[in-house]
């Protein structure tokens, strides 16, 4: 009874698997995340590394995280150096890797541009 169920199971499975579905008329793609391009298709674009130009002005920041390559400075990490190495009301303006930028006050009150590479957590001021 069991083995002629199971026979019975893998003839139906096998017609079904046989049949063939409608012809597509049309292509379809779906896509996820925001489009990169090999080239600037617009003045306020901004090249990442290892992406393409991406359209800043329509899509905002583009959150890159780098946290799956070992050995890499997160964002907060990051802002947790700009602010231990002096400077207050640390923001964040961007962090896309390799280079994360922030807006600081320096030591003498005046507000500054500091970058932080992604790579090594060296901070310098722009």
């Amino acid at each position: 009874m069991l083995k002629s169920l199971v026979i019975a199971g893998s003839m139906a499975l096998g017609a079904f698997a046989m049949t063939t579905g409608a012809d597509a008329k049309a292509r379809v793609g779906v896509y996820f995340g925001v489009p990169f391009y090999d080239y600037q298709a617009g003045p306020g674009w901004r090249y990442y590394q290892g992406y393409g130009w991406y359209d800043y002005g329509r899509y905002g920041q583009f959150n890159h995280r780098p946290m799956n390559r070992p050995g890499w400075v997160s964002c907060g990490e990051a802002r947790r150096l700009v602010d231990r190495s002096g400077y207050d009301r640390v923001r964040t303006v961007e962090c896309g890797a390799p280079t994360y930028t922030f807006r600081a006050l320096n030591p003498r009150g005046k507000p500054v541009t500091v970058y932080v590479s992604a790579r090594t957590g060296a901070v310098w001021r722009g």
